[in-house]
């Protein structure tokens, strides 16, 4: 049994690159059986050449059992010393931190755990962090996700190697099964520490290890099966079959949505995110979620808010040739030109009031906001105006347009792939990205620039230039003078 746990571990292990580099791996101890063994197996493989990587022991004191805890550090700095590895410990005031940031002391001991190992492991040039999490951990993660309901991406459970924060973790001990990792402890005489805030049922995920995952033990064995067998096996192993099939789906969905996301475009700009509806209607639900998912997080909206009802209403904007929403943490999404426009407001960007980033169209003789910009327009009598003056006085933000040449509403909007315009003066129409790129604008000043357009041409870049179809000529009876500054 001994050879086979350390066999088990081995295989899980050599998966990981790094375990077969000269390099550093943070080993997160706690100083229970499952960390102190973790510890134990990796030394020895190590010891016997079949791991060319070092080793560093990590320690962090939650401070929420006083005298306990501090035992709790000094047996794995003696842990450490007995294995002739260098320990770091560190102390977090988890109740303290769960108080401030409003999360329960479970959530709260996770967030300082993650956070405070990524620092030990960078300080320590460490390449990646290893925790003990096991078999039935992964178990118990299932069941709690699917207590609170979840959908594919969560049922992939424990995933054997992850990036948290731009640190990587690896999970040696994954396929191994608590009850192995003690009697392997028993068998060799090491010693662990013992929580009994593990026993502790207050928490979720004490009574599911210790309630309702041995009554789906008990319940499943001898159930009757579809085909008409006797149901075998342990619960543990059903879900652990259970996460790897969706970790295989989940993996091949967000390959699918990194695609789809390559064919729209981030304006930084505008802060938006642009796509064709044609592209999203073909896409599965659960690809379509993935972009949406990965587009909050580039937008800077986060997850925390959302649920599967507020990705189901963005989906429903397909077909849709107007209409638009405004969810959680000031994303919005609109549906323009066959397009779908992901934005967030300018009161989440800036603290201020506005409309979003996505299209808007402009009210003439009024003021509209566009991001950070205060737009205004009105008509004047050609008759009446004072070209002249206009010459003199004119900013780059102000234009003149015939009005009797603009065809239809016009709309404000940020630039997009593919947008061409005839430049005034310029023999025929420039794809606008050339076109600025020949005016040798600041790539900040590229950003920026904002696209008036009509429903059948784009008649200014602003504030570079206006097109040609629309310029002011001896003809000209009424005036369209549009204004863009800084609001």
């Amino acid at each position: 049994m001994q050879g086979v746990l350390r066999e088990k571990v081995l295989r899980q292990i050599a998966q990981f690159p790094v375990t077969q580099e000269d390099a550093a791996i943070l080993l997160a101890v706690s100083g229970g059986a499952d960390s102190v063994a973790m510890a134990h197996i990796l030394h020895g493989l190590a010891e016997e050449g079949k791991l060319s990587c070092g080793f560093v022991i990590a320690h962090i004191n939650h401070c929420l059992r006083g005298a306990e805890s501090d035992a709790d550090e000094v047996f794995v700095e003696q842990l450490g010393q007995s294995l002739d590895l260098p320990v770091i410990s560190q102390r977090v005031d988890v109740q303290a931190y769960a108080k401030s940031h409003k999360l329960s002391i479970e959530t709260a001991g996770r967030v300082l755990r993650l956070q405070t190992l990524a620092q030990m492991a960078e300080q320590n040039g460490c390449g990646c962090i290893a925790t003990a999490h096991h078999k039935d951990d992964l178990a118990e993660t299932m069941v709690h996700r699917l207590m609170r309901g979840t959908g594919f991406r969560g049922l992939c459970g424990i995933w054997a190697k992850s990036e948290i924060d731009s640190s990587e973790f690896i999970r040696p001990m994954l396929g191994v099964r608590r009850d192995e990792i003690i009697r392997y402890c028993k068998d060799h005489s090491i010693r662990w520490r013992q929580d009994v805030s593990n026993r502790d049922t207050r928490f979720t995920r004490n009574r599911i290890r210790h309630r309702l995952l041995p009554a789906l033990k008990d319940s499943v064995v001898g159930m009757a099966h579809p085909t008409g067998l006797t149901e075998s096996g342990d619960i543990v192993d059903k879900l652990e079959r259970l996460s790897l099939a969706s970790q295989r789906f989940q993996s091949a969905t967000e390959r699918i949505a990194q695609t789809v996301i390559a064919e729209g475009e981030f304006d930084r700009g505008t802060g938006q995110f642009i796509i064709e509806q044609d592209i999203l209607k073909d896409t599965t639900a659960w690809a379509f979620y993935e972009v949406v998912r990965e587009v909050l997080v580039k937008l800077g909206v986060g997850l925390r808010q959302y649920k599967r009802e507020h990705f189901d209403k963005i989906r429903a904007l397909l077909g849709e040739k107007r209409g638009g929403l405004t969810l959680p943490k000031g994303l919005c999404v609109e549906a323009a030109d066959e397009r779908l426009v992901f934005s967030r407001s300018l009161r989440e960007q800036r603290g201020g009031h506005g409309p979003p980033y996505g299209a808007v169209q402009l009210e003439i003789g009024g003021i509209i906001r566009f991001g950070p910009w205060r737009i205004s327009s009105r008509i004047l009598e050609s008759s009446k105006a004072d070209f002249e003056e206009f010459r003199k006085t004119k900013n780059p933000g102000v234009e003149w347009f015939d009005a009797e040449r603009i065809n239809g509403p016009v709309e404000i909007r940020g630039r997009r792939n593919g947008d061409r315009f005839w430049p005034i003066g310029a023999s025929g129409e420039k794809k606008i990205g050339r076109f600025l790129i020949d005016a040798q604008l600041e790539a900040g000043a590229k950003q920026q620039a904002v696209v008036v357009k009509d429903t059948e041409k784009i008649i200014w870049v602003s504030p570079v230039r206006m097109c040609e179809q629309a310029k002011i000529t001896r003809k000209t009876s009424q005036i369209l003078e549009i204004c863009i500054d800084r609001a």
